[in-house]
């Protein structure tokens, strides 16, 4: 039961969320699933003087858009995982949704915009979009802009996005045929929270040669760790010789471990390496269209 009084928007457009939020302050509350807002509503750790709710603003559309992959802010996990567009363009993010921890009633509710913009540093979502080095469109009553995901995530459950601005879609460009993708988490039991994950992106040769490379960590630290690969990586094939030394440099990167109930700083920066390792040995290419 929520016991606090607010005042409950539910705008039908973008348009309208943005004239909301400008109006209402500070002190508003953005709700796209809710699967982590209505539990603070209902406990009362956050008090709004209103709520507005994006269920009806359009934004939970996949489209193909010039080189770019877009994503409504409230799309669903559940819609990842059914969608050809994202095994076609961006498959961590369809392993992902296949994966979030509470089964189908989460699947079927959160959404990829409300995890990003909650940004908890457990979350499979942040980590995976800096690895694809997505791009996320902020828009409000100023203007709009777009921030380069590895540059959204400031701290614990801290991001750029201002009070007035609402994040509307989330851009991933296409990669090449020959970019290759993986991921992997690690947790204590299928109900727990991750306690570390890993994305990459890989593009690799007919000849089998590494050309390009990005790895993010996430649940290791406050925000996505990126662990600079390209100088291990490429211009090899990629053996056990490079993974090895791949996960090495992750656990070095993870400067200021993150430690929560699940787990402890030094634990998180102990498996770093072999999360990263384990997510690199996954890679595969992309659905065909």
């Amino acid at each position: 039961m929520i016991r606090k009084r607010f005042a409950y928007h539910r705008p039908a457009d973008v348009t309208e969320v943005i004239e909301v939020l400008a109006a209402e302050g500070r002190d508003a509350c953005v709700l796209a699933g809710g699967t982590l807002v209505v539990p603070e509503l209902t406990i009362g750790s956050v008090q709004p003087t209103a709520v507005v709710d994006l269920r009806s603003a359009g934004l939970d559309t996949i489209r193909a858009d010039g080189d770019h992959l877009r994503i409504g802010a409230t799309t669903t996990y559940a819609d990842l995982a059914a969608s050809e567009a994202v095994a076609q363009r961006a498959p961590v993010l369809q392993s992902l949704a296949r994966g979030i921890t509470g089964g189908p009633q989460i699947r079927n509710q959160g959404t990829i915009g409300g995890s990003a913009c909650y940004a908890s540093p457990s979350s499979d979502v942040p980590a995976a979009l800096v690895a694809l080095d997505a791009r996320l469109r902020l828009v409000s009553v100023r203007g709009e802009r777009e921030v380069p995901a590895k540059e959204f995530f400031t701290g614990a459950c801290a991001t750029l996005r201002a009070d007035d601005e609402l994040l509307s879609e989330i851009a991933v460009a296409y990669g090449s045929a020959q970019v290759r993708f993986g991921y992997y988490k690690l947790k204590l039991c299928e109900s727990s929270w991750p306690i570390a994950t890993a994305a990459c992106a890989v593009t690799v040769r007919a000849d089998g040669v590494c050309t390009a490379a990005r790895l993010a960590l996430g649940g290791v630290a406050a925000i996505p760790v990126v662990v600079p690969v390209e100088d291990i990586l490429v211009g090899t094939t990629i053996g056990e010789t490079e993974l090895t030394a791949v996960a090495a440099r992750a656990e070095a990167a993870v400067v200021t471990p993150w430690s929560d109930v699940l787990a402890d700083g030094t634990y998180r920066r102990g498996v770093a390496g072999v999360v990263a390792k384990r997510a690199l040995s996954r890679t595969t290419l992309p659905t065909p269209p």
